[in-house]
């Protein structure tokens, strides 16, 4: 059933504006409001993963994102006066070999930036002070506050909840924030740094006094956090530089002197999650549903994710395309990813504060290393026990639910003539975010043919198609057949880039059944 009312947004962060930028692009119409009166010019997350760069380099953000960032092409771990080991991230399947330093503000301005080009604007000082779901209609009714004092009362078609930590949709729906907070006090801090520390690295430094880590944001700047401050917290004014760098000195064998310190401030680590993200036409993701420790900057970059899951998925739902249960994938789908984020995070947090010998003579190995960088960058993150993900062959590595990675290939085409050509290309200038991607792989015949328009004509403007094989190079044959194989196969890559169904030159008739499950015919 389609509707044209609104979606609400709560909460213009990341994730908020994520969710905002996806729907729109679908055509979907959404309120966008944030309590505050502006834009924060401060922020905690200082980097963005692989992962989210992939997908946002999709939907054409990520080029900007690399003018103002820093690339951190490794994570060199210290303890005992000694660099104990260093984390590269060149060995991960992607053209992202590292993090991007870059402060979340910047992260926001871009997404703002975006969202103005696409004519949707963030109503500032609005703040969500109510709202009623009824059981049986799942009908919505949202109570907004104005900065002026005016309530308005709104119904919206979908509600997501990105307002952060202290969720007024979470509590008001009680749903339990389970985890813990831990016992250490940490100091962050914004300031320049003159030394030996190259800015290629992430810095991280464990010793008896605690956990030190070191971002490197570019042009001599650093993000610094550190557990077990010197000074008690204060509401009046973060740490000092004079303190930072009495931190520094005390953990750190690597001679550095730290000035300029531009904004800086207190925090405990909370590691905590909901057990649901939806409750009939209200859904949470970021803050307001994971909170945890930075070590691995994992937050940001998973309520984003959390969005691009969700996002195509409510949009077909409100335009009539889809199933309404498809929409109780994104619970089923992001709940084990975020479990598994908390997990990891935690570990690491551990291991580092209380250098953990075991953890570093682990990490000595360098295929553990790889393991460590993938996992960090996202890139591992998948979707193989999904409802959503179907396998009726097994061609290569690749299964669904995983990420399709950014491959070189040839793409046949089928030219007026009736010959086939063909060209190079990469595999992310195949997949479109706004429909599912059908790949005729390592097929001999060309796959854009009646019998095949005939079997997808119902769901044929949600589609495109396109007939693959590998390239020439050898590097880039490999690692085609390595994931897709060498024997014929059909793959249908969702909206989000992830593998939905993975079947042989045979399993059109399986994969119909597939659409017709999750999917309802066109106009």
């Amino acid at each position: 059933m389609t509707t044209t009312r609104p979606v609400l947004i709560v909460g213009a962060g990341p994730t908020g504006m994520t969710a905002a930028i996806e729907l729109n692009r679908f055509g979907i119409t959404v309120r966008l409001i944030d309590k505050l009166l502006e834009p924060v010019t401060t922020s905690r997350a200082a980097v963005v993963q692989a992962r989210t760069l992939e997908l946002f380099e999709q939907r054409g953000l990520a080029d900007t994102m690399l003018k103002v960032g820093n690339k951190g092409i490794a994570a060199s771990f210290y303890g005992q006066g000694k660099l104990l080991f260093r984390m590269e991230f060149s060995g991960i399947d992607t053209r992202y070999h590292y993090l991007l330093c870059i402060s979340e503000a910047e992260t926001e301005r871009i997404l703002r930036e975006r969202l103005t080009r696409q004519g949707v604007a963030i109503e500032w000082g609005v703040t969500l002070t109510a709202f009623a779901q009824a059981d049986l209609s799942g009908s919505l009714t949202a109570t907004l506050r104005h900065s002026d004092g005016r309530l308005e009362e709104f119904e919206p078609s979908y509600l997501i909840d990105a307002e952060g930590a202290h969720s007024i949709v979470r509590s008001t729906l009680r749903m339990e924030f389970k985890g813990k907070t831990r016992e250490e006090h940490y100091a962050l801090g914004d300031l320049f740094i003159d030394g030996d520390l190259p800015e290629t690295d992430l810095h991280v430094f464990s010793s008896k006094y605690g956990f030190l880590g070191l971002f490197p944001m570019g042009n001599s700047r650093f993000r610094v956090v550190a557990s077990t401050p010197l000074s008690q917290n204060s509401k009046e004014s973060g740490p000092g530089l004079e303190e930072l760098q009495k931190i520094y000195d005390m953990r750190s064998h690597v001679s550095a002197k730290f000035r300029e310190l531009g904004w800086s401030s207190w925090f405990h680590i909370n590691s905590r999650m909901v057990n649901e993200l939806e409750a009939n036409r209200i859904f949470l993701g970021g803050d307001a549903a994971h909170i945890h420790s930075p070590a691995g900057a994992q937050g940001m970059n998973t309520g984003i994710q959390d969005m691009i899951n969700l996002g195509w998925k409510l949009a077909l739902v409100i335009q009539g395309r889809a199933s309404a249960t498809l929409l109780e994938t994104y619970e089923e789908e992001r709940l084990p990813v975020i479990r598994d984020v908390l997990a990891n995070t935690e570990r690491l947090t551990d291991a580092v504060g209380k250098e953990d010998r075991s953890f570093y003579d682990q990490m000595l190995s360098t295929d553990l290393r790889t393991q460590g960088a993938t996992r960090i960058s996202q890139i591992s993150v998948n979707y193989t026990e999904s409802p959503l993900s179907a396998n009726h062959a097994n061609p290569g590595e690749l299964r669904a639910g995983m990420r399709m990675p950014d491959i070189s290939l040839m793409v046949q085409n089928k030219t007026h003539s009736g010959q086939q050509d063909s060209r190079s290309a990469r595999m992310f200038s195949l997949l479109d975010p706004s429909k599912f991607t059908l790949l005729y792989v390592n097929v001999a015949v060309p796959a854009v043919h009646a019998e095949v328009e005939a079997n997808f004509a119902p769901w044929r403007d949600l589609i495109e198609i396109y007939q693959i094989s590998p390239v020439d190079a050898s590097i880039e044959h490999t690692h085609f057949t390595d994931k897709l194989g060498n024997s014929p196969s059909i793959i249908l890559v969702r909206p989000d880039s992830y593998i939905g169904f993975i079947g042989n030159e045979n399993s059109i008739s399986q994969l119909v059944e597939y659409l017709t499950k999750w999917l309802t015919s066109g106009p």
